[in-house]
């Protein structure tokens, strides 16, 4: 036999604990089932253990042994036992909304740990009674107004002893837990607890739980399915998108969020009408920007006419705008807040009303018109005509409206 623990162990509420890997949860459900009430033992690896003392420090010791060991001694006026599976070889003496008091190695050292075994565990008290007194006994006329001593000095003793549940004496049922069982019953206290727990609803069944874990992953299921479908509704402006609109990639959502009509038109289009959308969008905001005429531009308007890639010079924003107005980007950081009560719309709105470098907002046209996606470089690009144009948006979109009546929704 080993002492694990033997000392003064606080509890609070009446209560204390022995765990393995993470504390008992739900009181309820370490009781139900069980004909005691003071030693639950119903959740895996814990231990929830009841105490006559609320608050206080109580004597407490715990023991490991190889075998059962001889019944309890007569002072201990209540023993139980139940059975306990770890899930570590070492387990912790933790208080109530505290940290562990104490290890207790459930192995010895050497010993495979690999499978634990099923132990039984039997607890003893005496003085419950006694301890469930505020005062301990003590005659709180006697004592000073700062004296707590009495705190520390609680008539009631625990005892809880382990051993391997194969080696109890019985069928050990391999790793099979048996019955909790009320050995020895004398306080009132003891006597109240075990009355609550055998009130208790019976733990779900096997069956149960197993089914309660497949409806609770059908619930996650279908709230993640609802969430994506809010998602994508707003990401689309309040209508799903059809099958080819929601495979697109690219910056495509501002535009959706404006003029969803317009989207589902140009979407429904072939890809030909796509592909001359965007090269016509892309001019529209070098026009507007006072840049379409540029000489130099013409091989890249040459490469879109023709369905070839960009030449490689126009592939850098930063280095086209250097060029065309002859001094380096700068980058601002933007963050907004959308007042209560307004929109998804209504800032975005706002922003391009703003005002705007128009040829900082034409060149991403240019780029989008090259996606190889036909659909995404229209999107692409009708969104970057639209920052350009910025108050003027409205102008743009009926004028792409009349160029290309087969988009008009």
């Amino acid at each position: 036999m080993r002492v694990l623990f033997d000392g003064k162990a606080p509890v609070a509420y009446g209560q204390i604990y022995v765990t393995s890997r993470e504390l008992p949860d739900d009181m309820a459900g370490s009781f139900a089932g069980q004909a005691n009430g003071l030693c639950g033992g119903g959740q895996p690896g814990t231990l929830f253990l009841m105490t006559g003392t609320h608050s206080g420090q109580v004597q407490f010791t715990v023991e490991l042994h190889d075998v059962e060991p001889p019944v309890a001694a007569e002072e201990w006026e209540e023993v139980v036992e139940v059975s306990f599976e770890p899930r570590a070889a070492v387990a912790d003496l933790v208080p109530w909304g505290d940290g562990s008091l104490a290890k207790l190695p459930l192995t010895s050292d050497g010993q495979d740990t690999s499978r634990l075994p099923v132990y039984r565990v039997r607890y003893c008290a005496m003085g419950m009674d006694e301890g469930h007194d505020p005062f301990g006994g003590h005659d709180p006329d006697e004592l000073a107004e700062d004296d707590y001593t009495y705190m520390d000095q609680r008539p009631d003793r625990y005892l809880l002893c382990f051993w391997p549940e194969d080696a109890t004496g019985g069928d050990p049922g391999d790793g099979v837990t048996r019955a909790d069982a009320i050995l020895r019953q004398t306080s009132g206290g003891a006597a109240y607890w075990h009355a609550w727990a055998r009130a208790l609803p019976p733990p779900p069944t096997l069956s149960e739980q197993v089914e309660a874990e497949m409806l609770k992953r059908v619930e996650q299921e279908r709230r993640d399915e609802e969430y994506r479908k809010r998602d994508e509704l707003r990401r689309w402006g309040g209508r799903p998108p059809s099958e080819r609109l929601r495979r697109v990639r690219g910056n495509v959502y501002g535009i959706a969020l404006l003029d969803r009509a317009l989207v589902d038109g140009v979407a429904e289009a072939d890809a030909v009408v796509q592909r001359q959308i965007a090269i016509w969008a892309a001019r529209q905001a070098f026009t507007v920007a006072g840049i379409a005429d540029l000489d130099w531009m013409t091989p890249a308007w040459t490469a879109l006419d023709r369905g070839v890639p960009l030449p490689a010079e126009f592939a850098d924003m930063s280095a086209l705008r250097t060029r065309i107005v002859g001094e380096p980007a700068v980058t601002f950081s933007v963050v907004s807040l959308r007042p209560a009560g307004r929109g998804l719309t209504d800032p975005l709105r706002a922003f391009i009303d703003a005002p705007v470098d128009s040829v900082a907002m034409a060149l991403p046209a240019l780029l989008a018109a090259g996606e190889s996606d036909p659909l995404q470089a229209a999107l692409e690009a009708l969104w970057a005509a639209v920052n350009t144009y910025a108050a003027r948006r409205s102008e743009f979109l009926a004028e792409a409206r009349r160029a290309f009546p087969i988009v008009d929704r």
